[in-house]
């Protein structure tokens, strides 16, 4: 009988560190764990999970609160079981009697999902081009004094504006198609930021003022509307409801080899049910190997696909996304394979 309870309350623990229903915890995970300043919601999910992905599947939406999917630094996390599912939430003090008081409070901002400073300059400016729209938008035809080329403070001509006078608009430059991993359709190109101008005056051509420039605008370049605000960075890790497999198609820091926090894009877009927040794994494309123990001419073995990392999606597109690698295992490429995880 005894022999019996000691091997149920190990099955107990058992579950406890692994989930029936597939949730890993992190076999170093606290049972308390107070936020940091520098904390993301990543490295949060990261200490108690195994799949950071399964974040949204353990955290404690509380009603009661205005923004239950924000955290902040300060916050106290305790994981609890409920109906034998883990479950992590806030911790809150016991309520209690108070006289009304007024309390100042520094103003803290919440933990963003994944490090801000590395995705910051790809929220607010546009970055994808849409195939057909390209050859459509209005773009600079020419400087003052034969000038071939400006930085801040140049002014420029612009031809198809629309915009009246003190319009800001932004500058970019056509760069590189984005094509489908699989089968090679262009789904947008890449649009290398330039800079911000301002109308001074409307017609036809357009004049206007370079009143930001991180390179020089030469003619060809196109002019965008500016978009109006600044694109959350403080959303719910989760894995996308139904399966998404694609391949990364680019990387904007123009090198060959990926690792850990760069920018990569994605062929897979909102029409394929990508959203912000959602975590992919990412994984080393099957290879081939001679098989030299069976012989034969030919005779050949195709490996599985390697797990090399994870990313999370921050602004995907209608055919395209952005996304940032959060883990690298090992290298990664261009063209290697994202899937749910």
């Amino acid at each position: 009988m005894i022999a019996k309870f000691a091997v149920g309350l190990a099955l107990l623990f058992v579950c406890a560190g692994t989930w029936a229903a597939g949730i890993a915890l992190n076999p170093d995970h606290p049972e308390r764990y107070l936020v940091a300043p520098n904390d993301t919601i990543w490295d949060v999910a990261s200490r108690f999970l195994k799949n950071p992905a399964q974040w949204s599947e353990v955290w404690y939406r509380n009603p009661a609160l205005g923004n239950p999917d924000q955290i902040y630094p300060g916050d106290v996390l305790v994981l609890r079981w409920v109906a034998g599912r883990p479950r992590i939430e806030l911790e809150t003090a016991a309520a209690v009697p108070l006289n009304p008081v007024i309390r100042v409070t520094p103003l803290v901002r919440e933990i963003p999902a994944i490090p801000a400073d590395a995705i910051r300059a790809f929220l607010t400016r546009p970055r994808v081009l849409d195939s057909s729209d390209v050859d459509a938008l209005p773009y600079i035809v020419g400087f003052p004094d034969e000038h071939i080329s400006g930085g801040a403070g140049y002014g420029i001509y612009a031809r198809g504006l629309k915009e009246a006078k003190d319009t800001i608009l932004t500058v970019v430059r056509p760069g590189p198609a984005y094509r489908d991993g699989a089968t090679e359709e262009v789904l947008g190109y890449e649009a290398l930021y330039i800079g911000d101008a301002q109308v001074r005056i409307a017609g036809e051509p357009s004049e206007l003022l370079l009143v930001r420039a991180e390179r020089e605008a030469v003619i060809g370049d196109r002019l965008l509307a500016v978009e109006p605000h600044e694109l959350a960075t403080s959303y719910t890790l989760h894995a996308p409801e139904k399966p998404v497999a694609g391949r990364i198609i680019g990387v904007l820091d123009g090198v060959t080899q990926i690792g850990q926090y760069q920018v990569i894009v994605l062929d897979r877009g909102t029409r394929d049910g990508l959203e912000v927040g959602h975590v992919l794994d990412i994984h080393r494309e099957a290879d081939t190997i001679k098989d030299y123990v069976a012989g034969g001419f030919g005779n050949v073995v195709e490996t599985p696909p390697e797990w090399s990392g994870s990313l999370v999606v921050f602004r995907p597109f209608d055919r395209v996304s952005y996304a940032l690698v959060m883990k690298a295992v090992r290298a990664m490429h261009i063209g290697d394979i994202v899937r749910s995880p």
